[in-house]
């Protein structure tokens, strides 16, 4: 997995990020707890080391679940 440095500091990101789990519903597409979990370790596994949770993910479940 390609990383860059970010800004003038020495912190390293992976290129490619990994961006939100989702709704609370299943039916719109969202993934529940184990799927959520397991997608993270698979990209985690690929070399991805930036993970976007922001609160608008899920009305915050993407905060509890990458916990």
């Amino acid at each position: 997995m390609e990383k860059r440095k970010l800004g003038t500091s020495s912190v390293e990101a992976s290129v490619i990020t990994f961006g939100s789990l989702g709704h609370r519903r299943l039916d719109v597409g969202g993934a529940d707890g184990k799927e959520a979990l397991d997608a993270i370790r698979a990209s985690f596994d690929h070399g991805v080391t930036s993970i976007d949770t922001a609160p608008a993910y899920g009305q915050g479940l993407s905060e509890e679940i990458s916990r």
